[in-house]
């Protein structure tokens, strides 16, 4: 017989999800509950968070609220010492809060710029270091998952700095996965393809955007938040025990085209209309 670390169902204990308040971050927080693990949920509006908590009455687990601005080191740090303090650190990471906005390169000002890549990519920094120095700290493993996306590594028009915090996040995981594999410590990305939500539905919404997804994307049509909670809670689960570093995408075939959903054209028409 194998002698493997799997069993019959992942097991999930302590998690900490950022982005918990709405979009895909919320549906991963609910399926991590229905497993029975407590899942703590961060977001900048407590409302956002409580409304979860409110979904997710009933369920196995535990859903406990924390407002938490992750552009800021000092409050990530208090964040996750108070979690810290309930039963050492939470072995679990799954991180997609993030900032984005459609907008051609040329209209995007220095502090626009900076306003994405401070909440998408230095706020990840924040997120994943305090989590991962707290699990070293305590002579722990762990598993984390960052939420980039499917077209990180290529052309975006419309999004150029959040293609960049993306692709920064990534470069991000694929290093401390490589430095921290030595203890243990396994992390990932998981790169959604068009999957509308609250926060992202101005990227999407568009009928020209929508008709060229439907010729791009191999199954031709939009995921569902349902249907990335799999991917997210398998890379975070012990089946996926000897997989680091890597950025698995949940797109459903948009990667196999040779060009991508957004053109400048529809960009532009699109935000002078918003």
């Amino acid at each position: 017989m194998i002698d493997s670390p799997i069993t019959l169902t992942p097991q999930y204990d302590r998690v900490i999800v950022t982005g918990g308040g709405s979009g895909i971050g919320r549906s991963v927080a609910l399926a991590l509950a229905a497993t029975g693990a407590h899942v703590y949920v961060l977001g900048r509006r407590m409302p956002r968070l409580e409304k979860t908590v409110e979904l997710g009455t009933g369920l196995n687990g535990e859903i406990t609220p924390i407002a938490c601005d992750i552009r800021r080191a000092e409050i990530v740090d208090e964040v996750f010492t108070r979690i810290e303090a309930d039963d050492g650190p939470a072995p679990l990471l799954y991180h997609s809060a993030a900032a984005a906005y459609a907008a051609l390169a040329e209209d995007i000002t220095p502090a626009g710029f900076f306003k994405v890549v401070n909440a998408s990519l230095i706020g990840a920094f924040h997120v994943i270091h305090r989590w991962g120095t707290g699990l070293i700290a305590a002579g722990l493993p762990g598993a984390a998952v960052a939420v980039t996306s499917a077209l990180a590594s290529r052309e975006t028009p419309g999004i150029a700095h959040s293609s960049a915090s993306k692709a920064g996040v990534e470069g991000l995981i694929r290093s401390m996965s490589r430095e921290w594999g030595r203890y243990g410590i396994r992390l990932n990305a998981l790169g959604p393809g068009p999957f509308p939500s609250e926060g992202t539905n101005d990227l999407w919404e568009h009928d020209s955007i929508r008709n060229r997804m439907e010729r791009t994307t191999a199954l031709g049509r939009y995921g569902t938040e349902a249907e990335i909670v799999g991917p997210s809670l398998f890379l975070l689960s012990k089946y996926a025990a000897y997989i680091t570093g890597v950025s698995l995408q949940v797109d459903g075939g948009l990667r196999l085209a040779s060009y991508t959903v957004h053109s400048p054209e529809e960009v532009a028409q699109q935000t002078a209309t918003t």
